[in-house]
C-alpha cells in the first residue's frame, strides 16, 4: 500500500499477527452480530482506528512531533490517541532516502500503564533492545509484508 508517497509495511511476526488476528475476530463480529452492535463494538472500533493511523494520520507526516520517542527509541515513532484506545499505542518506524519512503508499523502496543513492568513503552523498549527490528531499510523489507 502506498499512501502519500510513503510505501507502508507490516512487520510479519508482529504487527502483522496482530492485524491478522484482528481482522479475524471483526470477521466473526460482522457475521455474529446486529448491524448496530457490531459497529460499536470495541474490537471494531480498535481495528477501524488502527487502520486509519495507519492510511491516514501516519503518512501525513511521520517524523511529526506528536509521533517523535525519545532517548533509545528516538528513531521510532507512535500513534496515541488518534482514535485509539487510551492504553493502546501503535509503534512504527519511518525510513526515508532519496529513492524511497518506508513506514513499517512495528506492534500495537497494550497496556499503557506507567511503572508497570508490562507497560508497553517498556516492552517496546526492551524488544529495540534484543534487536527485534532490523536497523536496515534492507532488512525491516525482508521482515515484513505489504498490504
Amino acid at each position: 500500500m502506498i499512501v502519500n508517497g510513503w510505501r507502508i509495511y507490516f512487520i510479519k511476526r508482529l504487527f502483522g499477527q496482530q492485524r491478522r488476528d484482528l481482522q479475524v475476530e471483526v470477521r466473526k463480529l460482522k457475521n455474529t452480530l446486529p448491524t448496530e452492535a457490531y459497529r460499536t463494538h470495541s474490537t471494531v472500533k480498535l481495528y477501524r482506528a488502527i487502520m486509519v493511523a495507519i492510511k491516514e494520520k501516519i503518512p501525513l507526516d511521520p517524523f511529526a512531533s506528536h509521533f517523535a520517542l525519545t532517548g533509545a527509541l528516538k528513531h521510532y515513532g507512535r500513534v496515541k490517541k488518534m482514535g485509539l484506545p487510551d492504553r493502546y499505542r501503535l509503534f512504527f518506524r519511518a525510513i526515508q532516502t532519496e529513492e524511497y519512503k518506508a513506514i513499517f508499523v512495528l506492534w500495537l502496543g497494550y497496556p499503557r500503564k506507567q511503572g508497570d513492568k508490562n507497560d508497553c513503552y517498556k516492552v517496546f523498549t526492551k524488544m529495540v533492545e534484543r534487536g527485534d527490528f532490523p536497523n536496515s531499510l534492507d532488512a525491516l523489507i525482508l521482515d515484513s509484508q505489504e498490504d
